[in-house]
């Protein structure tokens, strides 16, 4: 009996250690897929976090920074013709001046304000872009009250009453337009050789 009984106990050792690989199998196979779950998550959360990114780009430049930037170079662009209002009563440069005002200057600025004040939490803008932002509108509210009660002449009453232009405003804005198309540029090319 003594050698059944060395089998018996060797063949149960052999089962209890078959077991024992066995069940540390199971708990590596289980720490291992943990491992690939929690790496797929970490996977998944980075490209999230690259989208929402790359969406807060799109609509800073799509809703905020190109939309003002073009309404300012309009400005610019018509501004010296809006001079010409300050000619002679018959001078028909005066009435182009005048048109310039009514039909464009004055609805760009209403659409310009709208877009700082609807949009201006897309801006993200530093201390100095906000005071400019704030005089463009504080310059705007004044001009539109100035043209409401009936002060036309830009040289000498108008000037009198207005804030002073924010010079920079312009300048700050196209900086900061063309850094973020670039940064939104870079991110996409980026996507696409990922």
């Amino acid at each position: 009996m003594k050698l059944q009984d060395e089998l018996i106990k060797i063949l149960l050792d052999k089962l209890a250690i078959g077991l024992l690989i066995l069940f540390a199998g199971f708990l590596l196979n289980k720490s291992i897929e943990k491992l690939r779950s929690a790496e797929a998550l970490k996977n998944e959360l980075s490209k999230q976090r690259f989208a929402t990114h790359l969406q807060r780009l799109e609509r800073q430049l799509s809703e905020f920074y190109w939309p003002v930037y073009i309404r300012l170079q309009k400005d610019n662009t018509v501004w010296k013709r809006l001079l010409d209002k300050n000619h002679e009563e018959d001078d028909p440069l005066r009435k182009i001046g005048i048109r310039i005002e009514a039909d464009f200057l004055l609805p760009n600025h209403k659409e310009l304000v709208s877009i700082i004040e609807s949009k201006i939490h897309l801006a993200e803008a530093t201390p100095e872009l906000q005071c400019l932002l704030l005089a463009y509108i504080d310059h705007v509210a004044v001009y539109n009250a100035a043209i409401a009660a009936g002060f036309t002449d830009l040289h000498n009453t108008q000037r009198n009453l207005l804030p002073p232009w924010p010079t920079g405003l312009f300048e700050a804005i196209e900086r900061n337009a063309t850094e973020l198309q670039r940064t939104y540029d870079d991110l996409l090319a980026k996507q696409k050789q990922a």
